[in-house]
């Protein structure tokens, strides 16, 4: 009986040592793991701050161009505008021209 009683508590002690062992392996790989997606975050973090940094740098330069553009363009219609209002008094001395040298019309109505 003592010999059953001395093995079942050696079997203990065998049992709980490779316990033990499985436990700190465990914890040894989940450091691991951790470790890995600590820096795996950590880099997802940094390229997600430069992605942003860069959308927020391309949008100001397409903001910056697309005023140069409008500034272009309103430029050419305050050209065209002043073309337009510059050439209106000779369009009005052509057309009042035509008119005043226009063969009448004959509006005796039949008297005649």
């Amino acid at each position: 009986m003592t010999y059953i009683l001395i093995a079942l508590v050696a079997s203990s002690f065998i049992f709980e040592c490779w316990l033990l062992t499985k436990i700190n392996k465990l914890n040894k790989e989940s450091k691991i793991n951790r470790k890995s997606i600590q820096t795996a975050l950590e880099a997802l973090g940094r390229d997600l701050t430069n992605f942003q940094a860069g959308i927020s740098r391309d949008s100001h330069l397409q903001k910056k161009e697309l005023l140069i553009e409008v500034k272009r363009i309103n430029k050419k219609v305050d050209i065209i505008k002043r073309d337009i209002m510059n050439s209106l008094p000779t369009q009005i001395r052509k057309t009042i021209g035509h008119i005043e040298f226009a063969q009448p019309l004959n509006n005796n109505n039949g008297r005649g």
